[in-house]
């Protein structure tokens, strides 16, 4: 399966600590939803609902161990877990199992709202029959209950696809740095600290954010950081970070670093 890479987002943040105590000393009110598949339009199977194992309130943090009850993260907010369901790579999601998942996830965000953040966990590479794209269409109902106030951090697949809907939607953004994946975990826990630093010091939404399209088309087993030319890609990631400043980039490795007035910080991959 071909492998598209969509998209470069960038946030730059400078200066306070990671996890400044608010002024009024109350702990930000961060809910937790996401779907997640990766579909093959090629398959004739579809995925129906049971296929995702959904998780409902507190039994959401079971799955995130840096969520645990004893986790420093778990102290520094006020969770709010709605609805996590994720699938195996499968076919077409139904409209039904989609729209089910769904509207569980916004009647949890809605019954336990206001929020001051939302953790969003994602593939990006979702198909849903009769619909186009289904994660951009989730962030923008979850906006019409959250508000666009709220600050929603995504974390997602290094090879899932970053929509219109989804960039203009979200505010921070991450994606795995290793195919296979195992830093996804990581991935999630970056996605929850770009958050909580962004509410705790105070800086809020990014002024701006950039959608910049890149033209790079790989075969699926040519996407891998263990051969090339992922592996030389993705090299370029990490040492991009310098000084007190924090530079998260995708497989292009094409981020180019804006301004370090934090009134003006762009959004972060």
């Amino acid at each position: 399966m071909n492998k598209l890479l969509s998209a470069v987002f960038v946030w730059l943040t400078v200066g306070p600590a990671l996890f400044a105590q608010p002024a009024n000393g109350r702990l930000p009110r961060i809910a937790i939803a996401g779907l997640g598949i990766e579909s093959s339009t090629f398959s004739p199977a579809v995925t129906h609902e049971e296929a995702f194992h959904a998780r409902y309130g507190p039994e959401v943090f079971n799955a995130y161990p840096f969520l645990m009850p004893m986790a420093p993260l778990r102290k520094q907010a006020a969770w709010v877990p709605t609805v996590m369901g994720k699938s195996l790579p499968g076919g077409a999601v139904t409209r039904q199992a989609y729209e089910s998942l769904v509207n569980k996830t916004l009647d949890s965000l809605r019954k336990y709202a206001p929020y001051d953040g939302l953790f969003l966990d994602i593939h990006g590479a979702m198909s849903v029959q009769g619909l186009d794209d289904p994660e951009g269409d989730f962030i923008t109902r979850i906006r019409q209950v959250i508000g666009y106030q709220t600050l929603i951090s995504t974390s997602m697949d290094l090879h899932g696809n970053v929509s219109w809907r989804l960039a203009q939607n979200t505010d921070l953004m991450t994606c795995y740095r290793m195919a296979p994946h195992e830093d996804a975990m990581q991935t999630k826990e970056r996605a929850v600290v770009n958050l909580l630093r962004r509410i705790r010091s105070g800086l809020g939404k990014p002024a701006y954010k950039a959608l910049i399209t890149v033209p790079i088309l790989l075969p699926g087993e040519k996407t891998s950081t263990r051969i090339e030319p992922g592996k030389s890609l993705y090299a370029q990631v990490p040492p991009l970070p310098t000084d007190n400043r924090e530079l998260w980039t995708p497989a292009s490795g094409s981020g180019t670093p804006g301004p370090t007035n934090p009134a003006t910080m762009p959004l972060s991959w």
